[in-house]
């Protein structure tokens, strides 16, 4: 049975790829088809951001390995970016995803952006569950106080927890 799953999630990760880089390489072909200027502006605004989230979640998993070393235990990473949202790779791929989509404007790219995304969301449950078993009631606190990837609701809750510990 665990042999199985194994494969299950590697052919998973081959098909993501694929996937992926199916995605931006139809994107130069397809750029801006549609020829929606205000949308293709948005477009490159978004991956800019996915960019940026990707990076600050890398630099995170950094400084958190250097703590994980020190103590020789692989840690829970909470802050950083990791503050605001469970999954900031995710989030960071999904913007990324969306992005390739608004900047094409081709339904080929849509149709695959989706199966992205649909297949992002599937590795982020079977995550949370492996990271369930690693770390405990830590991690479902955690799931508690962080959102899964919506950083806006991440930030906001940040801020009226920092307020109510001043009061």
């Amino acid at each position: 049975m665990p042999h199985e799953k194994n494969t299950i999630h590697l052919i998973g990760h081959i098909v993501y790829v694929v996937l992926y880089c199916l995605l931006v390489i139809l994107s130069i072909p397809f750029y801006n088809s549609a020829n929606l200027v205000a949308i293709l502006y948005m477009g490159w605004i978004i991956l800019v951001f996915g960019v940026i989230i990707l990076l600050s979640a890398s630099q995170s998993r950094k400084k958190s390995s250097v703590l994980k070393n020190e103590i020789n235990k692989e840690a829970l990473i909470e802050s950083g970016i990791y503050a605001f949202v469970r999954h900031p790779e995710f989030l960071g791929h999904i913007l990324i995803i969306f992005s390739l989509i608004l900047i094409t404007q081709h339904i080929i790219n849509l149709v695959i952006g989706i199966a992205l995304i649909f297949l992002l969301y599937f590795a982020m449950i079977e995550e949370e569950k492996r990271n369930i078993k690693k770390f405990g009631k830590a991690y479902e606190d955690y799931m508690r106080r962080t959102p899964r990837i919506n950083l806006l609701v991440g930030i906001i809750r940040r801020v009226y927890a920092k307020k109510e510990k001043k009061i």
